[in-house]
């Protein structure tokens, strides 16, 4: 049995297995070491959750690696995709006009078009 891909689905699985990589690697950065990420949880997130940021952060790392897990292994690709999508472009903005938050916009629409099916074929 001979499998071809095209240059569609190929570019949907770089981008899927791109943006997995980026997902799990933030989100065990933070379970990891979750005091190194403290500072960048705003103030806002804290007074709205009623949690300390160090959980905000552990909760932030879970919420990643489940999601990044499912992208990686493609499964539930397009609403787990949407989900990080929104929360990126939460902190994005939050960030502002940075180096990060330009990085987390370009990442935000990266991960929008993975949940709009992007490089996907036309028969799937």
């Amino acid at each position: 049995m001979k499998i071809t891909l095209t240059q569609e689905e190929i570019g949907h699985h770089v981008l899927r297995l791109g943006l997995a990589a980026v997902f799990l690697w933030f989100g065990f950065s933070q379970l990891i070491d979750s005091l190194s990420w403290v500072s960048s949880v705003p103030e806002w997130a804290s007074t709205l959750l009623h949690l300390p940021p160090a959980m905000i952060v552990m909760a932030n790392g879970l919420l990643e690696v489940a999601l990044g897990s499912l992208i990686a292994l493609g499964l539930f690709v397009r609403p787990a995709a949407a989900i990080l999508a929104i929360h990126l472009f939460v902190i994005a903005c939050d960030f502002g006009f940075s180096a990060i938050g330009v990085r987390d916009f370009g990442l935000a629409f990266a991960t929008m078009a993975l949940s709009l099916g992007a490089g996907r074929s036309r028969q799937s």
